[in-house]
């Protein structure tokens, strides 16, 4: 029998972070024996495709979680978000470990609504006016045990008066409710409490260590519950974070030019018509998609306005790719025809209503400091942590691939996952000799 495993992600933890957090309590008795990485995230670096990479092991071209919002451009506000974990086309490591036979988990992680294989489930519901209130998000994509024993009683621990961060307090209890009444053998939880920060007020300051004390107070009663069930020697504990931020600077709304320039036509009360090419934002990168009916010749004039936009200095935009080469390069596919990577802290939005480029001083620049979307390479990275049974303490494991994450998780609980396009960490595992073990299970 394999030992737990119980994976927290602190999303938008920095390795700039650390030294930070050693000198919180419940940061540093798990950072005390821990092995630590660097890790390079997918492409964009948004939420949703990193969160979904982190239980496949897959980039998006793949996985088929490409942005954190889907593609529904006269839905405007309303397009929903890859919320429901049908949306993914390979199998995850919740499907792994349940057909070992363990028992499963999982609080707030992104992309697991409808999962038929966590036993115990508490999804992040992202797009929530598609349901009639909170009762009836649950009841519709969660399993009956999960939403009587521990989703409506404690429905009144959201606090629905916050426009962000109305389920840090719900999150929290019950993932630590879950992890002392039933045990699981896996356990995913997701605490956002500094990713909010970071997009409220920027990527370092006073309100990172306050969110980074907050995450902490939730570590030390996850610890505190392993030692009341005595499974603290038993587990294993990873801390990850799914992308950096950094400070945005500029807007440039490319749906604006389009419009501008004939290829984006909307109604008198600004909805959208038609397009010729559309740009889906996804924080400081978008990915453009090209009508399937316009002509040759019009395709022809959207390249050519594309070439006029990336070589404009204006705009910021680094470089526009073909789908072709984002997919050699960064592993990122879907529906579209290219993909947007403009200069560091340069956001790249959907709205049309707005002017094409706006500078931070600005009338009118949007609320909000911090942002992520941009090419992994950029930033501050995202953390993996690991310690417990069996990971060797202390060593410092460089800079590692995201995909890398679920075929060690794999590896640790003794489950395979054939489907994973990264590998895993062998290096920093005690008890797992290599991908051929004999015992890991069929």
């Amino acid at each position: 029998m394999s030992n737990k495993l119980l994976v927290i992600s602190v999303d938008a933890m920095h390795t700039d972070d650390l030294p930070f957090a050693r000198g919180l309590p419940g940061f540093a008795r798990i950072l005390e024996n821990a092995s630590v990485a660097e890790i390079e995230g997918v492409y964009p670096s948004v939420t949703y495709p990193n969160h979904v990479a982190q239980i496949t092991g897959c980039p998006p071209a793949s996985s088929g979680v490409f942005n954190n919002q889907q593609f529904q451009p006269h839905r405007g506000a309303g397009a929903e978000w890859f919320w429901d974990s049908r949306a993914i086309k390979v199998p995850t490591i919740f499907a792994a470990a349940r057909d070992a036979g363990l028992t499963t988990a999982a609080v707030q992680w992104p992309v697991t609504a409808h999962e038929q294989s966590v036993d115990w489930l508490v999804p992040e519901i992202a797009s929530p006016w598609l349901f009639d209130g909170l009762e009836d998000q649950y009841r519709q994509t969660t399993n009956v045990a999960s939403l009587e024993r521990y989703i409506l009683p404690n429905l009144h621990r959201i606090d629905t008066d916050r426009p962000k961060g109305k389920y840090l307090d719900f999150a929290s209890h019950l993932s630590v409710e879950i992890l002392r009444r039933e045990r699981p053998d896996l356990m995913f939880a997701h605490l956002v409490e500094l990713d909010f920060a970071r997009h409220a007020k920027g990527t370092y300051g006073p309100h990172v260590e306050e969110a980074l004390r907050a995450v902490d107070a939730t570590l030390c009663k996850y610890l505190s519950t392993l030692e009341e069930t005595g499974e603290l020697d038993s587990t294993n504990i990873v801390i990850v974070s799914d992308h950096g931020h950094i400070d945005t600077v500029q807007h440039t709304s490319l749906n604006a030019v389009f419009s501008e320039r004939g290829f984006l036509r909307t109604h008198s009360d600004g909805s959208l018509i038609d397009y010729d090419v559309f740009c889906l934002g996804a924080g400081l990168s978008a990915q453009l998609f090209v009508d399937d009916g316009i002509t040759q010749a019009r395709r022809a004039d959207v390249t050519t306005l594309l070439t006029e936009i990336e070589a404009d200095p204006k705009y910021r935009i680094e470089k526009i790719w073909t789908a072709e080469e984002a997919r050699r390069v960064y592993g990122l596919d879907g529906p579209f025809d290219f993909v947007v990577e403009s200069e560091p802290g340069v956001a790249v939005g959907t709205q049309w209503d707005r002017p094409p480029v706006l500078v931070r001083g600005d009338a009118h620049f949007p609320p909000g400091v911090g942002s992520h979307g941009h090419a992994p390479r950029h930033g501050g990275q995202p953390v993996f942590i690991a310690t417990g049974p069996d990971f060797h303490p202390g060593l410092m494991l460089g800079r590692r691939s995201m995909l890398d994450e679920a075929p060690t998780f794999a590896a640790v609980l003794e489950v395979k996952m054939p489907f994973a396009e990264g590998a895993a960490m062998f290096d920093v595992l005690k008890t797992v000799g290599g991908p051929d073990r004999a015992t890991l299970r069929a």
